[in-house]
C-alpha cells in the first residue's frame, strides 16, 4: 500500500523543513528527507520517489545557473554514471529491507560525522578522472539514494567558484537521480500508487525552498543550520539504524 495520511503529512512537512534547511545551510536537506522517507516506507520505494523530488529540486538551481556548468565534466560523468548506474540497480534489487534501512543510516552518519573518509574524491580534479567519480555515483545512487555528501567535494575542487559548482553539481544530481528513477521504474516501481507521496514532497520541496531562501538566508547565518543539520540527521539516521538492527 502506498503512504496513509499521517505519513504523507509527516513527509511534507519533513520535504518542507528540510529543503528550508539546505535553502541556509546550501546542502544536506536531501539526506535528511530520504532518511525521513525510509522510516516511512520501504528503501525500495523511499530512494525512487526521493530521486524524483531532488530531481525538482535540483532542476530549479541548474535552470537559473545553466551557463555556470562545466559540461565538459559532466561529460565524463555520464560516461560511467549510467552503466554503474546498472551495477547499483541489481544490488539494490537484491537489497532485504532492513539491511537497506541500515546501509542508508551508516552512510549519512559517516557523511556528517566523518567526512575524511571520502575526502579522497575532493581530489580527482577535472576531465577524464571524472569518469571514477560518475561510477561511484552509479553504484551508490540506487543502493544508499543520496550520495550527495561523498560527490560533492570532487566538484567543488574541480569548479572555479561556487556559482559553478552549484550549477554543475545541480546538473550532475540530476542525471543521477534520473539514472535511478528510470532504473526502478524498470525494476516495477508502482508509481500511481505513490503519487500522493511524490506530490506531497514537491510541494514541501518547493514550499521549503522559497522559505529558505527567501526569508530565512537573510536573517540565519549558515553556521547554525549547519549544526541544527547535524543534530536532525544524527538523531534520525540513529532512529533508522536501532529500527534495521533491533
Amino acid at each position: 500500500m502506498g503512504a496513509d495520511v499521517w505519513e504523507l503529512v509527516v513527509v511534507g512537512l519533513a520535504a518542507a523543513a528540510t529543503s528550508a534547511l539546505s535553502g541556509v545551510a546550501g546542502a544536506g536537506g536531501g539526506v535528511v528527507l530520504l532518511l525521513v522517507l525510509t522510516l516511512v516506507v520501504d528503501p525500495a520505494v523511499a530512494i525512487p520517489v526521493h530521486g524524483l523530488v531532488q530531481i525538482m529540486a535540483n532542476g530549479t538551481r541548474a535552470v537559473s545557473l545553466g551557463r555556470r556548468v562545466r559540461t565538459d565534466l559532466i561529460g565524463w560523468y555520464v560516461l560511467a554514471l549510467v552503466p554503474f548506474a546498472v551495477v547499483g540497480l541489481a544490488l539494490a534489487d537484491r537489497l532485504p529491507r532492513d539491511p537497506g534501512r541500515l546501509l542508508i543510516g551508516v552512510f549519512a552518519l559517516v557523511a556528517v560525522w566523518w567526512p575524511a573518509a571520502t575526502s579522497w574524491l575532493g581530489r580527482a580534479g577535472g576531465g577524464r578522472r571524472f569518469v571514477a567519480v560518475g561510477a561511484v555515483a552509479g553504484v551508490l545512487n540506487p543502493t544508499i539514494g543520496a550520495p550527495g555528501p561523498l560527490l560533492a567535494p570532487a566538484f567543488r575542487a574541480a569548479t572555479d567558484d561556487h556559482r559553478q559548482f552549484v550549477a554543475t553539481f545541480a546538473s550532475a544530481q540530476i542525471l543521477g537521480h534520473l539514472s535511478k528513477v528510470v532504473g526502478f521504474s524498470v525494476l516495477g516501481v508502482a508509481w500511481a500508487r505513490e503519487v500522493g507521496l511524490v506530490a506531497v514532497a514537491v510541494v514541501g520541496v518547493v514550499a521549503g525552498t522559497l522559505v529558505g531562501t527567501r526569508w530565512l538566508l537573510p536573517r540565519l547565518a549558515p553556521e547554525p543550520a549547519t549544526r541544527l543539520f547535524r543534530v536532525v540527521v544524527t538523531a534520525t539516521a540513529a532512529r533508522l539504524v536501532v529500527g534495521a538492527v533491533v
